[in-house]
């Protein structure tokens, strides 16, 4: 037997949440899971430990949202929306307790997999083996999520970067045929260190067609306001603009709901993504902030975020800042 270990919700959200935090939204309710991957040579397995959050009622969980620790994950898994979310699209939420700068090569992208698969067999629940990602991190988080799109760019459904500081290798900046076709969204702060490369990542991405967008955060920093390593004083109000919840959760639902097939069932095994039609949606320009649809802007421009409705574009326009700003 794997070491899983059942914890109430409720009593994981105590730890990091104050009454305040589950303001507006009523919190879904669930349980969560336990396990530790241990170190493998052959195949390269790193140790790891990991929990899994499945809201009650879902008979089959169609999607993980797979979060890393680095940052604010810790604070995004106990979220009362994103639990909402994940409850409205049969999801479960992984969070990954490990620091590391990439995950294709030193064993971490095989210690998801692996705890994908414990879960499934300890929790019965054979989904989990083949269950498509959505992919969060912060920080170093967001290199964490952009390389496992390159490790395994079919399990992906999107993925988020948000607030990277600091520039990367160029050999972690390079991107597949099969990672660019994965839509991304990039939340940037205003008033973070906004690394060329990660410009120039979006832009190569866009000018090969993928599905992605860019967001400026106004008066965002590489924290929200009130949280570090160790501390997490941050009002509700300070979160939810920092981790741009008005654009990101209807992002992520409508990236559900374009790439995952309705009646898929993970419990039979691997699931054949949808892709992305860009000659539909809507697209927008980050430096003007001009948006329209596709029908009537170039789809295929690098200045230009794709985003797949009109909703998700109000929101976009809502949340960011153009570049002169």
């Amino acid at each position: 037997m794997h070491n899983v270990a059942i914890v109430l919700a409720a009593l994981l959200s105590l730890a990091f949440f104050s009454a305040d935090h589950a303001a507006g939204e009523e919190a879904a309710t669930g349980r969560d899971y336990q396990t530790v991957v241990a170190a493998s040579s052959k195949p390269l397995i790193a140790e790891s430990s990991y929990r899994l959050w499945v809201p009650d009622d879902t008979p089959v969980i169609r999607s993980l949202f797979v979060i890393n620790m680095r940052g604010a994950g810790r604070r995004l898994f106990v979220d009362p929306e994103w639990r909402a979310m994940a409850d409205r699209n049969s999801a479960a939420m992984l969070y990954c307790e490990f620091e590391a700068k990439s995950v294709r090569d030193n064993g971490y992208g095989l210690s998801i997999l692996k705890a994908c698969e414990q879960f499934a067999e300890t929790l019965n629940r054979p989904e989990l083996r083949h269950a498509p990602f959505v992919l969060w991190g912060h920080s170093m988080g967001g290199r964490v999520a952009q390389d496992f799109v390159r490790f395994k760019p079919a399990r992906v459904i999107a993925f988020h970067i948000a607030l990277r500081a600091n520039p990367t290798s160029k050999e972690l900046m390079e991107e597949e045929a099969a990672a660019v076709k994965v839509p991304g969204l990039y939340l940037m702060g205003a008033n973070d260190g906004k690394p060329a490369d990660i410009r120039e990542h979006f832009r190569e991405a866009r000018r090969n067609g993928s599905p992605r967008a860019w967001v400026w955060l106004p008066g965002q920093s590489h924290w929200p306001k009130g949280m570090h390593f160790e501390k997490d004083e941050t009002s509700v109000i300070d979160w939810r603009a920092w981790a741009a919840h008005d654009i990101v959760i209807q992002w992520t639902e409508a990236m559900i709901k374009l790439r995952l097939p309705m009646n898929v069932d993970p419990r039979k095994g691997s699931v054949d993504l949808l892709p992305v039609d860009l000659t539909k949606g809507w697209v927008a320009d980050v430096a003007s902030k001009e948006h329209g649809p596709v029908s009537k802007l170039d789809a295929i421009d690098s200045a230009k975020s794709w985003l797949p409705n009109e909703k998700v574009t109000q929101a976009w326009a809502s949340d960011s800042i153009s570049e002169s700003d």
